[in-house]
């Protein structure tokens, strides 16, 4: 069985664009640590409804059992480290995150990171998505920050330059 790991920055964002489901392209069953649905149930709104309603189907949560493996990995937050330390403890093939230093690290450790506009753009090259331009506006208009040159290259890739 296929497993990926997410942390919030994905989960918030795509629950947003009412596209939750795009966290498990590629992968059977979507984890989220403990640590993180505490981190999103803080804020009971739309997003926290949205996750609530599929968990227990293909999104599951999930603990850590291995708590010290997650305090090694002193600079990220709480969220950070429990995502990677549970993808790892899981044998999880990928990890939802947007965090730069959360990326870098999970790649050393042999996990495979996506983030949002990853699983956007994977979505669009499925034909799962008309515009992929669009959804970054979306995304943008949400309060998500995105370099110009991810952009443009995320547009590259999708075909809409």
């Amino acid at each position: 069985m296929k497993r990926r790991v997410s942390n919030a920055s994905p989960a918030i964002f795509l629950a947003k664009l009412d596209r939750l489901e795009l966290l498990r392209l590629g992968v059977d069953e979507v984890l989220i640590p403990t640590e993180v649905l505490a981190e999103l149930r803080a804020k009971q709104d739309d997003v926290t409804q949205h996750l609530e309603k599929h968990l227990n189907t293909w999104l599951r949560e999930c603990q850590l059992v291995q708590r010290e493996a997650a305090q090694l990995l002193i600079d990220l937050d709480e969220g950070e480290r429990a995502a990677i330390a549970q993808a790892l403890q899981e044998q999880a093939i990928s990890i939802a995150t947007d965090d730069m230093a959360a990326r870098r690290l999970a790649r050393r450790l042999g996990l495979e990171p996506i983030g949002t506009v990853g699983l956007l753009l994977a979505a669009k090259k499925r034909g799962m998505l008309q515009s992929l331009q669009a959804e970054i506006g979306r995304l943008k208009a949400l309060g998500f920050w995105i370099a110009d040159d991810l952009v443009r290259q995320a547009l590259h890739e999708a075909g809409e330059t």
